[in-house]
């Protein structure tokens, strides 16, 4: 039985191991078959078998092995990145966030087979991500050399979704994070936790402080054995000195840093919610199964009709207004070295960018449409613009970057009547060229590498990674590397943050930001909308080839 402390440090122990902090530049002329053997094996964080109620314990056991051919040896390093994506910043007490619709997804709620999927707006550990970001910053900065290339990383690359509900004070708090400042991750009163399973009880929302006197126990409790843990609400409020990121980080912009909750576009009706003094809790069930029916992933989407709905008094808070149209990339762009954004482009409303990192062209795109939906899509502006890019940069290699990967390119809405690019336009185009070999996204909160393209000499891989709000709450360092055949190969490490493992969650030290962010953890892999069938959360990690592989592409653009 190791302590929590110990399985921390022999997790960041191995990855730092295994990126050999050591200098050894003779190992690039020895076989890569030798080289490989030494990170081959790897250690991940793994849920137990269910016990009681279903309940799942972490641990530490072996990974897979790398899966794909391995290069023969390293030639000529090209670009090293770390990703990471949907940090999900969350306001968790705001008004404007509507939690009493996720219910009607659980398990045990005779209207979870007719709605048969996922709501999203609700979730027992979204009081945790600004713990979660912290955990995994700190871990970020103790890799100080890529496993496979043992070169340094050139940039951190965050594709989207850096806050949850398209507020102000989330934006503020990421920002704050990255920078290394005092946050303090509260909103409304000073006092008190004023959402669900704080102030506001409720049996269908986890309360981890216990039940009140006359109220029934909560049923994240009772049915699904969550934990009880004394005074949490107090310790996610209390303010914080973040570390900062050391490295270059870049940023995506992700549809919920744009709408409210990922879906709807934000109005001056929202606005006032958002900012004022009244919370809605409930709707009649007949108000919720047509508002449910009525989402849809692409626009328009609209807020639940709240003329029937509950509500109670909370405490307003301006920090909590929505993003405007240039606040995301102004915020970008004004710190550091605009992390992707500049003045000019921050100032015309554009969200997209071009910068060279290392030995790549790095194109990052705006995917989120703006009439609502929380699929992705281009206008046609920017899809010439990325072309025009592509284009004049046919002698660099390409990655591109975005919030929504290829696949949901689907959201075609747009009642101002212009075309918007979807996939099939997108991938026609695309396949044109040949040195576009990489597409990070995020968006799906999953770990999935696939291939697109007519051939191998035009076409790349697109690597989704997993959310940090949600299980496996990991990051993945990405490598672009020639080897000996003259073929580019790109390497992927998947790693996870620093936080705590093997916790009591009932005694477990809350001044500590890696408790918390190991508790984010625990909670996440035991979502109790996710135990099994289509929504099991084990499909988030992916599968062996999702994770720690070997991808490999024909060097067409040095023509090797």
């Amino acid at each position: 039985g190791l302590s929590s402390s110990s399985h921390v440090y022999l997790q960041w122990f191995h990855v730092e191991f295994q990126g050999g902090d050591c200098e050894s530049p003779s190992l690039w002329d020895q076989d890569f078959h030798l080289l490989s053997s030494k990170f081959r094996e790897r250690s991940r964080i793994v849920p137990t078998r269910s016990g009681e109620q279903g309940w799942r314990d972490l641990l530490l056991d072996r990974d897979n092995k790398y899966v794909g051919e391995p290069p023969t040896g390293i030639v000529r390093v090209i670009a090293n990145f770390v990703h990471i994506s949907d940090t999900h910043i969350c306001d968790a007490q705001s008004p404007a966030r509507v939690e009493f619709l996720d219910r009607y997804a659980d398990p045990h709620n005779p209207f979870a087979k007719v709605i048969n999927s996922l709501v999203g707006t609700y979730r027992a550990h979204e009081m945790f991500t600004t713990h979660v970001l912290e955990s995994m910053i700190q871990r970020i900065n103790r890799i100080k050399k890529a496993p496979i290339t043992l070169e340094a990383i050139d940039a951190v690359i965050a594709t989207g979704d850096l806050t949850d509900n398209a507020q102000s004070n989330e934006l503020d708090w990421f920002m704050r994070i990255m920078a290394g400042e005092k946050i303090r991750p509260d909103s409304g009163a000073r006092d008190k936790w004023e959402g669900f399973g704080g102030s506001l009880y409720s049996e269908h929302f986890w309360n981890p402080e216990g039940t009140p006197k006359g109220e029934k126990e909560d049923l994240p409790r009772s049915n699904y054995g969550f934990p009880i843990v004394p005074e949490l609400t107090h310790a996610v409020r209390a303010p914080f000195f973040a570390s900062g990121l050391e490295k270059d980080w870049l940023a995506v912009h992700g549809n919920h840093d744009a709408l409210l909750q990922g879906t709807v576009v934000p109005d001056e009706e929202l606005r006032r919610i958002a900012i004022g003094d009244k919370k809605f809790t409930e709707l009649p069930e007949s108000e919720v199964i047509k508002t449910l029916q009525a989402i849809s992933e692409s626009g328009p989407a609209s807020y639940p009709d709240n003329s029937l709905a509950k509500s109670v008094q909370v405490t307003p808070d301006g920090h909590r207004d929505f993003l405007g149209r240039n606040m995301f990339a102004h915020a970008m762009s004004a710190h550091g070295d605009g992390h992707g954004f500049d003045e000019v482009k921050a100032e015309s409303g554009a969200r997209y960018w071009s910068r060279k990192i290392g030995g790549v062209i790095v194109v990052s795109l705006d995917t989120v449409n703006p009439f609502g939906g929380w699929q992705g899509s281009l206008d046609l502006v920017q899809f010439e613009w990325l072309i025009d890019t592509i284009s004049q940069n046919r002698g660099s290699y390409v990655v591109i970057a975005s919030h929504h990967p290829l696949q949901d390119l689907v959201n075609g809405y747009a009642p101002n009547g212009l075309k918007r690019i979807l996939k099939e336009d997108l991938l026609a185009e695309l396949a044109r060229f040949s040195n576009v070999i990489l597409w990070l996204a995020g968006h799906t909160h999953r770990n999935k590498i696939s291939y697109f393209g007519p051939d191998e000499f035009h076409g790349f891989w697109q690597i989704e990674i997993s959310s940090l709000i949600d299980w496996p709450q990991q990051g993945r360092i990405v490598e672009i590397f020639e080897d000996r055949d003259g073929e580019i190969c790109i390497g992927t490490t998947m790693f996870d943050h620093a936080g705590s493992i093997g916790l009591d969650p009932s005694h477990t030290k809350l001044d500590d930001v890696h408790n918390l962010a190991g508790l984010s953890r625990l909670l996440a892999v035991n979502d109790w909308q996710r135990r099994g069938g289509p929504f099991a959360i084990e499909k988030n990690e992916g599968q062996a080839e999702d994770r720690n592989t070997f991808l490999r592409l024909p060097d067409i653009v040095t023509g090797k």
